[in-house]
């Protein structure tokens, strides 16, 4: 698939390396491999000759991987970038979240490495479209990186006393987020419709991943000061019918808590690319909707006949430069497309498609907007999805379909233009 492409690989066991480079060689006998023992070296051999791909361990002495990637990323930001961590420690992980696009837990499979390099370089190369750089240079300071949010980033990268600290401070400085995440941890039953569970609960209730995308939503969105859940704000009310649905599936299929957290996260920021066009391109936005309707096409059609691109290749670049993982980014950029991604049959790519199908049967105008998008039939058939998707179908809709009313219904929940 990929045949001319440059990988670094930095590890200061030189075993490692050795056994590595036996190995990779063998499989992906054209790439361009380079193989150092320490970050200091791998940064003098990027300024060298730069790379696609860089791949680091974490711990390593003087230079550990999770700073090694933020310069990487700092210097040369169009290069992909995975973590080796022989460690499951949570704060390896979270010290690597800012720069880090993959994670890999080691001992690892070979074909786990070349797999996680393929997906990056399709992400990669999807991300860097010349019209979709030109949208992104042109992202203004307070969206491109929220001060309130590098604020959270920052204090959610560690843990201990002194971060439940200052999280707890940042709670008292934006009581708004704390009760926009309740409002959500009550959508999902997680709490009761009195709690007043506070912010270092919701993260253990939520995770990280959900509270970061809350706090870039709410950003986002100039931090209204208040939020009611009963008249909710159009843009926030939106997402988080989304998140909430792709929670309710991925409990279905008893899944992981940190997958619940991350297909949560990706359905909640899926439209977040929206909210940036319209204020960067003010013009292309309200033209891409005109068109929608005027010729009853879907929106991702629409944008890209009067852009270029389309929302959700905006949205996964933003995403990818806020840091959230791989897995994250790619369910966000192939949202509305699975069948295009380049994980042939990722279920959880596949919840977060159908969060997004089944909220707009639910939603304003809801048969009448679902029937311009197509079922992705043939990626739900190589998920193996085809018997459980009817299931998921009826918990969602049920779910948010006002009380006594059948299905299918053009609900009053929420408009959505795609």
């Amino acid at each position: 698939m990929y045949e001319d492409i440059s990988i670094i690989f930095v590890d200061d066991d030189p075993n490692v390396l050795r056994g590595l480079r036996r190995r990779m060689m063998s499989q992906r006998p054209n790439w361009s491999l380079r193989f150092f023992e320490s970050a200091e070296s791998a940064l003098i051999g990027l300024a060298e000759e730069q790379a696609d791909v860089v791949i680091s361990d974490m711990r390593m002495p003087e230079m550990d991987g999770a700073e090694f990637l933020r310069i990487v990323a700092n210097r040369y930001p169009q290069t992909s970038r995975i973590l080796l961590s022989g460690y499951a420690d949570e704060i390896a992980i979270q010290n690597g979240t800012t720069a880090t696009q993959h994670f890999l837990t080691k001992p690892c499979k070979d074909t786990d490495i070349i797999h996680a390099v393929e997906r990056g370089l399709v992400m990669r190369r999807y991300l860097h479209d010349p019209m979709l750089v030109d949208l992104l240079t042109r992202v203004p300071r307070e969206l491109a990186w929220p001060a309130t949010f590098e604020r959270l980033h920052t204090i959610l990268q560690f843990t201990g006393p002194k971060s439940r600290d200052e999280l707890n401070e940042f709670a008292a400085d934006h009581p708004a987020l704390t009760f926009l995440a309740r409002d959500l941890a009550r959508r999902e039953k997680l709490v009761a419709a009195d709690s007043q569970t506070g912010l270092i609960g919701l993260v253990k209730l939520l995770g990280i991943e959900t509270i970061k995308a809350l706090c870039i939503l709410w950003s986002e969105l100039g931090q209204p000061a208040k939020f009611d859940p009963n008249v909710p704000a159009i843009e926030l009310h939106r997402p988080l019918v989304l998140g909430q649905m792709a929670a309710n599936i991925a409990r279905l299929q008893n899944l992981p808590f940190e997958t619940v957290d991350q297909v949560r996260a990706a359905a909640l920021l899926c439209h977040i690319g929206e909210i940036i066009i319209k204020r960067v391109m003010p013009d292309g936005y309200k033209a891409s909707r005109d068109r929608a309707d005027r010729d009853e096409c879907d929106i991702i059609s629409a944008e890209v006949a009067e852009m270029g691109f389309a929302h959700p290749a905006v949205s996964a670049s933003i995403c990818a430069y806020w840091g959230f993982p791989h897995e994250v980014v790619e369910q966000i950029a192939f949202h509305h497309r699975p069948e295009v991604a380049p994980t042939p049959n990722s279920r959880t790519l596949l919840i977060v498609y159908a969060a997004q199908y089944f909220a707009r049967i639910v939603g304003k105008d809801g048969m009448k907007r679902a029937a311009k998008y197509d079922l992705a039939s043939g990626f739900i058939s190589r998920c193996g999805a085809d018997d459980i998707w009817p299931v998921w179908e009826r918990s969602c809709i049920e779910n948010h379909l006002p009380h006594g009313i059948e299905k299918p219904y053009p609900g009053q929940m929420f408009h959505s233009a795609g």
